[in-house]
């Protein structure tokens, strides 16, 4: 009986120690397993542009439907999130205008953008509108351990991108 005791008290400290621990981690890093971060990078300027379509959008849908589940961990606690692709739609467009000013986006180009707005995906080549969109910063490859960050491995888009408001106008030049 007395071994039984034990055996239950053992059990109970291990399983409060997991507790314990599992309340102590730290926030997940966005740089993995190397503890190097990327935060000196991140933009948190909105962009305002004007556009003219000139293709039609490409759903992602049509070229992959996947979706990507991340651990994270805060203040607040932790948990599982899974973020859903398909509604991003890549569409080709002409920069009228951006505001303000970036360095790899300059007015009369033509660039792609990523768009979570579903407008977007009915507007016709020709139409112009206004969209705020984050330029998004990416890495092309992750680091190795103990590998030291260099502008080579930047690349940057523009991402989360959406309309203003439901406003187009048929733009005459981009016949």
């Amino acid at each position: 009986m007395k071994n039984r005791s034990i055996s239950f008290i053992l059990a109970s400290l291990f399983i409060l120690s997991v507790f314990v621990l599992t309340g102590c981690q730290s926030r997940v890093s966005d740089s993995g397993r190397t503890q190097m971060t990327f935060g000196t990078n991140i933009d948190n300027k909105i962009y305002n542009l004007d556009v003219t379509m000139l293709g039609n959008p490409q759903s992602n849908l049509e070229t992959n439907a996947v979706s990507t589940e991340r651990q994270y961990s805060d203040i607040y606690g932790y948990g599982n999130m899974r973020l859903w692709q398909d509604g991003k739609g890549l569409v080709l467009v002409h920069v009228n205008s951006i505001s303000p000013s970036l360095k790899y986006i300059q007015p009369d180009t033509d660039v792609v953008l990523k768009t979570t707005d579903l407008k977007i995906m009915a507007i016709e080549p020709g139409y112009r509108f206004r969209i705020k969109c984050r330029s998004d910063f990416e890495p092309i490859a992750s680091l190795k351990d103990n590998e030291m960050i260099s502008s080579d491995y930047d690349t940057y888009e523009l991402d989360f991108c959406r309309m203003v408001d439901p406003n187009i106008v048929y733009s005459e030049a981009a016949d």
